[in-house]
C-alpha cells in the first residue's frame, strides 16, 4: 500500500497543468514482477523522499530494481524507496523488453513490482490504433476508433484512480506500444487531435467492441449502468468480421471444468439452458442444473473462464451434437458502443468518422476536449 503522499503524487501526474496542450495518461505496463531492468541511451533515476523527487543517479544506461516487502531496491547500491522514477535523457526507455514512451514510475506491493508509464495522451493513442483495429482500414473508421479511444481514456483519467489510469489489455483498451506505431496511425491521431465524444456537455464513457453481429447492446441491460448514448442500434455493416457469425463446440468436460472454476462446490453438471436475455438477444444468465441443485451463471463470467476465442460473445443459441454442446452465435465482445467492424463497413459505404460516432453513440457530438 502506497503512502498518502505517494498516492497524491500519482494523482498529480494526470492533471493538466495550466497552459498544457494535452493531458498525460498513466499506463500500467508491468505488474507482479519480482525484478525489472530499465535501459536507455541515457537516463536519470529519481526517488521519492521527504515529500519530493530527488535525483540519485544521472546519465546511466541501465538500472535494475527489485521488489522488497516494504518498497523497491535499486540494485548495485544501498538505495531503497517506496517509489522510484526513471526519466530518459535521450531516446526511449526500455523495460520488460519493450520500448516505452514517457517516464516510468516503479513501486512495489506484496513483494511485486508495478511499472507505470506516464506519457502524453496523443502519443499513447498512436500505440492503441493497431492494438484495437488495423491502421490499414479505411481512414474514417480508424479516425472514429481514435476519437472513441481518446474519449475513453479521458473518462478514465477523470476518475483519478490512485495508481494508474489505464491497463494495456482488453480490460481497458489494447495498447500495442511503440513497436506497433506507423504513419497511418500517427495521421489518424493528428487529424483528430483533442477531439472527443460528448453528450449534453459531458464525456461519454465511450465503450467499444469488435463485432456487434447485427445490433449493439444497451449498457443498462448488460451492466446495469445506463447512459443515454449507450443504447442498442441496428448494425449490419460488420458482416466482413470473422465473428459476424460463429460456432463453438464445447465438450461436457470443458463445461464441467468451467462451472467448477466458478463454483467449486457445484455438483456434477446435468443440463444447462438460457435463463435471461437482453432485448436484442444477448444472454445475461444461463442456468446449469447439477446434482446438487440449480446454479445461475453470468454469461460474461462464463466467457472469461472458457476464453474469449472459445466463447466470442453472449448472443448465441445452444444445441447438442454427439454429446457435445454446440453454440451458434453472432458478434465478438460485450456489444456496447462502437462496433469496430461496423465502423469499417460504415466507412466503406462513405460515412465520415463523425457520422460513424454519431451512429454508435446516438445523440452525441464530437468536439474538442483540448
Amino acid at each position: 500500500m502506497l503512502s498518502s503522499a505517494v498516492a497524491l503524487l500519482f494523482l498529480s501526474a494526470t492533471g493538466v497543468a495550466a497552459g498544457a496542450e494535452q493531458p498525460e495518461v498513466r499506463l500500467l505496463v508491468g505488474e507482479n514482477m519480482p525484478r525489472t531492468v530499465v535501459r536507455a541511451t541515457s537516463m536519470v533515476i529519481q526517488r521519492w523522499e521527504s515529500g519530493r523527487w530527488q535525483d540519485v543517479l544521472g546519465e546511466v544506461r541501465a538500472a535494475a530494481f527489485t521488489a522488497r516487502s516494504h518498497g523497491v531496491r535499486l540494485e548495485g547500491s544501498d538505495l531503497a524507496s517506496s517509489l522510484f522514477r526513471v526519466r530518459p535523457l535521450s531516446g526511449l526507455l526500455q523495460a520488460n523488453g519493450k520500448y516505452q514512451r514517457g517516464f516510468l514510475t516503479i513501486s512495489a506491493s506484496g513483494g511485486s513490482l508495478m511499472l507505470v508509464a506516464t506519457m502524453p495522451l496523443e502519443s499513447y493513442l498512436v500505440g492503441v490504433v493497431n492494438g484495437e483495429v488495423d491502421s490499414a482500414w479505411p481512414e474514417e473508421a480508424v479516425k472514429a476508433q481514435v476519437v472513441a479511444a481518446r474519449t475513453y481514456a479521458l473518462h478514465q483519467i477523470a476518475r483519478q484512480a490512485p495508481l494508474y489510469d489505464l491497463r494495456t489489455d482488453f480490460l481497458h483498451q489494447v495498447y500495442a506500444g511503440v513497436g506497433a506505431e506507423d504513419e497511418r496511425a500517427w495521421e489518424a491521431v493528428r487529424s483528430t487531435r483533442g477531439e472527443a465524444v460528448y453528450w449534453q456537455g459531458e464525456l461519454v464513457p465511450a465503450f467499444f467492441h469488435s463485432t456487434c453481429g447485427g445490433a449493439t447492446a444497451t449498457a443498462s441491460e448488460v451492466w446495469g449502468i445506463g447512459h443515454p448514448a449507450l443504447v442498442s442500434v441496428t448494425c449490419e455493416d460488420c458482416r466482413d468480421s470473422p465473428y459476424y457469425r460463429w460456432q463453438s463446440r464445447l465438450t461436457v468436460q470443458e463445461l464441467r471444468e468451467a462451472v467448477r472454476t466458478l463454483y467449486p462446490a457445484a455438483g456434477r453438471v446435468r443440463s444447462l439452458g438460457i435463463h435471461r436475455r437482453t432485448s436484442e438477444g444477448r444472454i445475461l444468465t444461463l442456468f446449469i442444473q447439477t446434482d446438487t441443485g440449480r446454479i445461475l451463471v453470468d454469461a460474461g463470467d462464463l466467457r472469461k473462464v472458457l476464453g474469449y476465442r472459445r466463447l466470442p460473445g453472449t448472443r448465441f443459441t445452444m444445441g447438442l451434437d454427439q454429446g457435445d454442446v454446440v453454440l451458434t452465435g453472432s458478434g465478438y465482445g460485450h456489444g456496447v458502443g462502437l462496433c469496430q467492424w461496423g465502423a469499417r463497413g460504415s466507412a466503406l459505404k462513405g460515412m465520415d468518422y463523425r457520422q460513424i460516432l454519431g451512429r454508435y453513440y446516438p445523440g452525441s457530438e464530437v468536439r474538442r476536449a483540448f
